[in-house]
């Protein structure tokens, strides 16, 4: 009896494994991955980055893992003897989510809705586009422009069908990739499922959940718990954590971002160069390096990194010297007059905020060292730490005087998007990221020659020019180059970064 009891427990246990085995062999895949950004919306020709590192929606043209511009939707591409025609040859067979043929005419009415909703391409100089047939595209510009296949791989200039854009404010944008669009939750998730008929590889997983998570904390909590497989953008700090459990994989990329105050330079104490500085000698970069970064990273020298090409190798590095700081502050009219410890000029104070955001995690304790390194020579800061939708909304109203922040220099790869964004007075005075309503003409009359020049050297020399200008004008104070590190678990395999996060390379991605 007692053996008959056991035949019949061990095989409804054996029953149920086999049940699990066919429920997992028949389910659905799905990736989840929790991040801090959200993608404020489902029309990637108003904000693309999210669709595109998803692989929902695809380009022209992409960026390798060498941060190089390489065949997309165009398998290549030449320009005119004039350089002012730009001819897009188009891969063929592809189809859209919607089972619609990719052609010429299609992404010709795609660009066309991109150019006007995404102020991405309100500097491109572009005066017609044409579909000459199914599998070729023209743009004509107004002038030469060489950066234009480098813009032509942002994710505002998404293909999309044209019942996509017929929808006006696109709800379910068709697009071309290895992953459909499935859904889009404001500040909760985005979703999209696997595309069996996509023109390359095919991805594993059958889902993939892009949860919208802000603060790393909680992504790393998320990730222990088993509710996510990926927890994106974590601190070192966190990370370390994870370095003796073999559960877990630590993914660490040095990424094309850079950590910089931007100023205010239309009013209060940085309108004045000397001010702005000082502070490039008040601020200990080394110590934000090591005290909140754990040693990962290295100081900035000038906006684009000395390992890039388009970096300028000759520029030196500010060294920390509070003493020369405090000298030019004094030479700017700023001193303590009256021995309370804090500056002051002309009755004012020097009490200043500095605005920063809470989902790049490191961001708000580096702004209190940095509160605690100025106080040291005599400036009274007010850190206003915030989600990133108030912190830019305070930069963009100029309701702030320091911003602190994490600008990504190669979403196109060509320094021409960063540079006309944010240091042309056309977009300092725009709603950059840069500094707020700065203007060197003499800058302005540099971008304006490199955007027509086509050879390298050439435009290298100009942006050399150009670096040593934002060095010397001080707009903003660049401060550390960003070493991405993301967590996954260990039934996560081919997962891997992009060094300009224009990818997630989800489709080499598989669950064990």
């Amino acid at each position: 009896m007692k053996w008959v009891k056991l035949f019949i427990f061990y095989g409804c246990i054996l029953l149920l494994l086999c049940n699990v085995l066919v429920i997992a062999d028949n389910g659905v895949t799905v990736l989840d991955i929790a991040a801090p950004w959200d993608a404020k919306t489902s029309d990637p020709h108003v904000n693309g980055a999210i669709a595109q590192r998803m692989g929902t929606t695809e380009t022209l043209v992409d960026i390798n893992d060498e941060a190089m511009i390489s065949p997309g939707l165009a398998t290549s591409w030449e320009v005119s003897g004039d350089k002012k025609t730009w001819t897009f040859h188009l891969r063929e067979g592809v189809k859209f989510h919607d089972g619609t043929p990719f052609t010429a005419q299609a992404m010709k009415k795609s660009l066309e809705d991109s150019l006007k909703k995404s102020k991405t391409f309100s500097s491109v100089p572009i005066q017609e586009i044409k579909a000459v047939n199914d599998n070729t595209l023209e743009i004509v510009l107004t002038q030469s422009f060489p950066s234009l296949p480098a813009y032509m791989a942002k994710g505002e200039s998404a293909a999309l069908s044209e019942s996509s854009i017929d929808q006006g404010d696109i709800s379910i944008p068709y697009s071309t990739g290895p992953f459909i669009f499935s859904s889009y939750s404001p500040n909760e998730k985005f979703v999209a499922i696997k595309n069996p008929d996509y023109w390359g590889k095919v991805p594993s997983v059958d889902e993939v959940v892009y949860h919208v998570v802000p603060e790393a904390e909680t992504r790393s909590l998320m990730l222990r718990g088993g509710d996510v497989d990926i927890a994106q953008i974590l601190t070192p700090t966190i990370t370390e954590g994870y370095s003796s459990d073999s559960s877990y994989t630590i993914n660490t990329e040095p990424i094309s971002r850079v950590r910089l105050i931007s100023y205010n330079c239309e009013e209060g104490p940085f309108a004045d160069t000397t001010v702005r500085q000082a502070m490039n000698y008040a601020i200990n970069r080394q110590d934000l390096i090591d005290y909140v970064l754990e040693g990962v990273g290295e100081p900035a020298t000038s906006l684009f990194p000395p390992t890039m090409f388009w970096g300028n190798k000759k520029i030196q590095p500010f060294s920390y010297n509070p003493e020369k700081a405090k000298t030019m502050l004094s030479d700017a009219g700023w001193t303590d007059s009256n021995n309370d410890g804090i500056l002051d000029k002309d009755g004012e104070k020097f009490s200043i905020s500095l605005v920063t955001y809470t989902e790049r995690a490191e961001l708000p304790p580096m702004a209190e060292i940095i509160q605690d390194q100025l106080k040291k020579i005599g400036i009274d800061v007010e850190v206003k730490a915030v989600d990133i939708d108030t912190s830019e909304n305070l930069k963009n109203s100029g309701d702030f005087d320091m911003y602190l922040g994490g600008r990504s220099l190669l979403n196109a790869p060509d320094p021409d998007w960063i540079l006309m964004a944010d240091y042309h007075s056309s977009g300092s005075f725009n709603n950059g990221y840069g500094p707020y309503h700065w203007k060197n003409e003499e800058l302005d009359d540099l971008l304006t020659q490199a955007r027509e020049l086509t050879d390298s050297a050439a435009r290298k020399e100009i942006y050399d020019k150009v670096q040593q200008i934002i060095n010397d004008e001080a707009p903003v104070s660049v401060l550390s180059y960003y070493v991405n590190q993301d967590v996954t678990s260990k039934n996560v395999k081919g997962y891997r970064m992009h060094p300009t996060e224009f990818a997630f390379h989800l489709e080499d991605v598989s669950l064990s």
